[in-house]
């Protein structure tokens, strides 16, 4: 059975080693050892692991994981953007052996309930189109592309989604883009 949390402190060893796994295609691979073998520190690609009670929790958004027989495998989180009514959902990652099993929707649903109960209209968040198995997962959960950006350096697109919110727990689409 999978348990949907706030983060504590003790979980960060296991967030930093989930947050630089591979998630780039389809990447389920039941091999993987449950639990990981944690990280020292966070990585450098995403600094505001590294404390994400004050980068995250103290700017007035949440960070939740999921946890299964004591492990955590999954992670999720969300904070405010420059627009007032709008927040940013960051880190969704779900342990590579237990992909597909529903975790990921579970830590979505904490996050949009999260969202919408302090007064939030609207999700954003991005993903790229070298993931396609994530495109597909949000637009599953009624996220509507609303833009994308490629640079010359990159070998992929970013794609920007966004996903309006009517009440606490009530998820509906946008009405445009």
């Amino acid at each position: 059975m999978v348990t949907v949390r706030v983060v504590e402190p003790e979980d960060l060893p296991a967030l930093w080693a989930m947050a630089v796994l591979p998630h780039v295609g389809a990447t389920a691979d039941p091999s993987v050892p449950i639990p990981l073998p944690t990280s020292c520190s966070a990585p450098e690609e995403f600094p505001d692991l590294a404390d994400p009670f004050s980068t995250i929790l103290g700017v007035g958004g949440d960070f939740f994981v999921a946890e299964a027989d004591g492990h955590v495998v999954g992670m999720a989180g969300f904070r405010p953007t420059s627009l007032p009514a709008r927040v940013e959902v960051l880190h969704v990652r779900v342990h590579p052996a237990l992909r597909r099993r529903g975790i990921g929707r579970e830590l979505m649903t904490a996050v949009e309930a999260g969202t919408a109960s302090r007064g939030f209209k609207e999700t954003w968040l991005d993903t790229a189109t070298n993931m396609p198995v994530a495109m597909s997962f949000y637009e599953g959960l009624g996220y509507i592309e609303v833009s994308r950006e490629t640079r010359p350096e990159w070998h992929w697109t970013l794609v920007y989604y966004v996903k309006q919110l009517q009440a606490a727990g009530s998820m509906t689409r946008p009405s445009g883009g």
